[in-house]
């Protein structure tokens, strides 16, 4: 039962990051925390190794689509890894509930600025509708 349920938990990441644009593995890490009881930093660590495939699946499709500015995706690997390193040895340090607390409070962060940053979205396609009304 808790193969299925682990394969069902990568499905909905899948699903979820795929749809909304967003990284697997943070949802990963809350759904092996809230449905498969894992503990933060064994959860954190799962979604990297599963993080793995899906990337370079990903990479490979936009690749093929042409639709990676490899010279920035070079930068960024190189900062990912660096800060990669840091922030692993860093989350085995923290208290899981420390840890776990910091993740919240970095999600809540991003969920608020992705919030308002859809109004500031809506206004400047409205603005544009009617510019667009006036010109014709």
């Amino acid at each position: 039962m808790m193969i299925i349920l682990t394969i069902m938990t990568g499905v909905i990441t899948g699903i979820c990051s795929g749809l909304l644009g967003i990284g697997g593995g943070a949802i990963m890490v809350v759904l092996a925390i809230s449905i498969l009881h894992v503990s933060q930093q064994g959860a954190q660590g799962a979604a990297l190794a599963a993080i793995i495939p899906t990337s370079i699946t990903g990479a490979i499709k936009h690749h093929n689509n042409g639709l990676i500015n490899h010279k920035i995706g070079i930068y960024l690997a190189i900062g990912g890894v660096v800060g990669s390193f840091f922030g692993a040895y860093l989350a085995n340090i923290f208290d899981e509930i420390i840890l776990n607390k910091v993740f919240s409070v970095f999600f809540a962060l991003i969920g608020i600025q992705l919030f308002l940053s859809s109004f500031k979205t809506q206004v400047i396609e409205n603005k544009t509708n009617i510019n667009m009304e006036v010109a014709k």
